[in-house]
């Protein structure tokens, strides 16, 4: 006698529960842990997603630190394949890079330590590890690029300024912003910081192009190094 497909699949109810409680009630009726089991159902099928979600946030601590992991740091969590450390990482580069588009969409100008700011913490939300920022802005104030230039301090990667000059210049930009962050601290900026900003302000200077400012990201806020005068 064969089994329907609800008993060749005891998970296919459940899932179709919680897929018909989101499309009618949003996230918001969802626990953390059933957010990520949701994910879950499009890398894992026909299996009980509920276990990993929870391993996965008593690994991280919380979902927003389970999706902003590394596809290495969530290989190493029992049961996480390639295929679920792709798609939640995925996840949270989309939702961050459609923000980021959002507000160069909203913002003609990024000239203003206000508006910087705001987009690098946007940049830098979840990242737990230090990495520096060159975003090149043309006349307008409008970016031209914005990459990430290296994962580290910015003290070491001031040491090699020639990747940034050259990526200024390929980009025929105007103006440049360094931005970096201090992961799990505050913004202040340290003796380091104020020696790579002269060092780097100084290489651009060369080739005629401005070190507008340079942004410090910490854990609640950020710093313009210009809006503070170092710059001036």
């Amino acid at each position: 006698m064969k089994r329907n497909s609800q008993e060749a699949n005891p998970h296919k109810g459940h899932r179709e529960n919680v897929r018909r409680r989101f499309m009618t009630g949003g996230l918001e009726v969802f626990a953390p842990h059933e957010i990520l089991e949701l994910i879950l159902f499009f890398a894992i099928p026909q299996k009980d997603t509920n276990p990993l979600a929870h391993r996965l946030i008593d690994t991280f601590g919380s979902l927003p630190r389970v999706l902003s992991a590394s596809v290495e740091e969530l290989k190493a969590v029992e049961g996480v394949g390639e295929r679920v450390a792709v798609l939640l990482t995925l996840v949270f580069q989309v939702g961050r890079w459609t923000r980021l588009r959002r507000i160069e969409e909203s913002v003609s100008d990024f000239r203003s330590p206000e508006v910087l700011g705001a987009y690098f913490r946007e940049i830098f939300a979840g990242q737990e590890k230090e990495a520096v920022y060159e975003m090149c802005l043309n006349a307008r104030g409008n970016i031209i690029v914005c990459p990430r230039m290296s994962n580290g301090n910015v003290l070491s990667v001031s040491l090699d300024v020639r990747a940034m000059v050259e990526k200024a210049i390929l980009s025929n930009c105007a103006s440049v912003v360094i931005a970096h962050n201090h992961p799990g601290g505050d913004s202040h900026p340290s003796r380091e910081d104020y020696d790579a900003t002269r060092l780097i302000k100084a290489a651009f200077s060369d080739v005629n192009i401005r070190l507008l400012d340079h942004i410090i990201v910490g854990e609640d806020d950020f710093v313009s190094l210009r809006e503070i005068g170092f710059l001036d």
